[in-house]
């Protein structure tokens, strides 16, 4: 049922108006009214439409139009007039009425009714749309600031559109001094990126994560877990901008890097105490052996040779304690710490896998590394040759470690068949997980490339994160909460 209100103080103009409604629609509830009490009376409860004569005494058409769009601004309300100038009706359309109908020109009104309530019920569904989506916006906006991570987006141009509040916490800004600035303006922006400056979405539509070192005014470092998600249009499909994460894992990577300094330590002790205790028993005995050769030589040489037989055995029992006990630490520091340990892995690889290997230091002097890292640096060597003989089948393999003022770059490169074909007849395991695993350690980029020939695994790390971070103390700074008290 349409719900119309009238204005009109003549009453055979009420009923041709009426009439001429009733013919094109004829579910309506009239209310008629001749003054401004009833009027205001009449739109208490919200009609559907209002229909209105321009004049009536003490009382005109544009108060009752006030009136309406006071309480009800969305209500339609039309003009019907037996004289309604240019002026004044260019006037009336100003002021909000819906449109006017000349009372002589009856016939257009329900025309002009129907386009009116068409219009309101699209103004309607149009607010009703923009309530929802502000309730939508809000809720988002609400639950992007309350997230227990860095959040920020940036659109094509590359201005900043979204943050939220661990943004404006860890940048120390305030969000009108942000939101719609160039990326630029903010060089911090760039140190909660990869460190290498890849995509973080891969070839196959999946996000991957990456590691970033956030580093504290006193020197500490905070861990991020970063990632950044392509923004695009629902119709084109065009890049509209991208949406970056970062999520504190500070406290994961502490006790990630606990366990794992449990097992070098544990590793270190194995190889000492072989190496200093076990070796130097074996190496003694030797001695006792060789002076027992000495004597037996003089005065009963027919047992010479099960003495000589033996003192080989414990020789052959020395050398493989020495390398077990090496392989547990393979590092040290003060015997010349990571390039040295890398060209005695160069010539463990020629001598175990018959395969030619070198080993290069290029690039500046290699300052004094964080013992653990230097140790996560050369087990991915490790393994990558390993890999390369195991699985590649290669014959020639270079090992090149590169330092400049910033950063340090491992590169390891054979000549075989590719590791991918070489892992399809083999059972690779855990190996290649383990180097990822030891390079996000470091907050190291980890690339696999495989050029027209042979395989290449390089690691690049900023220099700054495998220093130790105090003097005579190899473990990093402890980090500092996000949230500041």
């Amino acid at each position: 049922m349409l719900k119309i209100v009238l204005l009109e103080d003549d009453v055979n103009d009420a009923e041709l108006v009426q009439l001429e409604l009733a013919h094109e629609i004829p579910d309506i509830a009239w209310r008629h009214v001749t003054s401004e009490a009833a009027f205001r009376a009449a739109v208490v409860d919200p009609p559907d439409l209002v229909l209105a004569d321009y004049s009536l005494p003490g009382f005109d058409g544009f108060k009752a139009l006030s009136i309406l769009r006071e309480h009800h601004p969305d209500v339609p309300l039309i003009f019907v007039s037996g004289a309604l100038g240019e002026e004044r009706a260019t006037e009336a359309l100003k002021s909000g009425a819906t449109d006017y109908v000349l009372k002589d020109r009856l016939p257009r009104l329900p025309g002009v009714v129907r386009r009116a309530l068409a219009e309101a019920r699209e103004r309607q569904e149009r607010r009703k749309a923009q309530s929802a989506l502000d309730t939508q916006r809000t809720l988002l906006s609400t639950l992007i600031d309350n997230l227990p991570a860095v959040v920020f987006a940036i659109d094509s141009e590359q201005y900043i559109t979204v943050v939220n509040s661990e943004f404006l916490n860890l940048m120390g800004r305030e969000r009108d001094a942000v939101i719609g600035r160039h990326r630029t303006e903010f060089s911090e922006i760039d140190r909660l990126l990869p460190a290498d400056g890849s995509q973080t979405e891969g070839a196959n539509g999946r996000r991957n994560y990456h590691d970033v070192a956030w580093e504290n005014p006193d020197g500490s470092f905070r861990w991020f877990m970063s990632t950044r998600i392509p923004l695009c249009d629902s119709t084109t499909g065009a890049l509209v901008g991208t949406l970056h994460t970062s999520r504190e894992i500070t406290a994961l990577k502490e006790l990630t890097y606990e366990l794992l300094e449990v097992s070098n330590r544990e590793q270190q002790r194995l190889g000492s105490d072989l190496h200093d205790g076990l070796g130097q028993d074996l190496t003694g005995l030797s001695l006792l052996l060789r002076g027992l050769e000495v004597q037996l030589a003089r005065e009963a040489p027919p047992y010479v040779p099960q003495v000589t037989r033996i003192r080989e055995l414990v020789a052959g029992a020395i050398q493989s304690t020495r390398l077990l006990a090496c392989g547990l630490a393979p590092v040290n520091l003060e015997r010349g710490g990571l390039p040295e340990a890398l060209r005695n892995l160069a010539q463990m690889c020629r001598e175990t896998y018959g395969i030619e290997c070198t080993f290069r230091n290029a690039g500046n002097e290699v300052p004094h590394l964080n013992e653990s890292a230097a140790t996560h640096l050369f087990r991915i060597a490790q393994e990558a040759t390993t890999n390369a003989a195991r699985y590649a089948r290669a014959s020639r393999l270079s090992i090149e470690l590169q330092a400049t003022a910033t950063r340090l770059r491992l590169a390891i490169t054979d000549n075989g068949i590719g590791l991918a074909a070489g892992l399809k007849s083999g059972r690779p395991g855990m190996g290649l997980k383990i180097m990822e695993y030891r390079a996000r350690m470091l907050g190291a980029a980890l690339v696999l490339e495989e050029p027209e020939f042979g395989t290449r695994v390089t690691v690049t790390c900023p220099l700054l994160l495998l220093l130790p971070s105090e003097k005579g103390n190899d473990r990093p700074a402890k980090p500092k909460p996000l949230r500041s008290s």
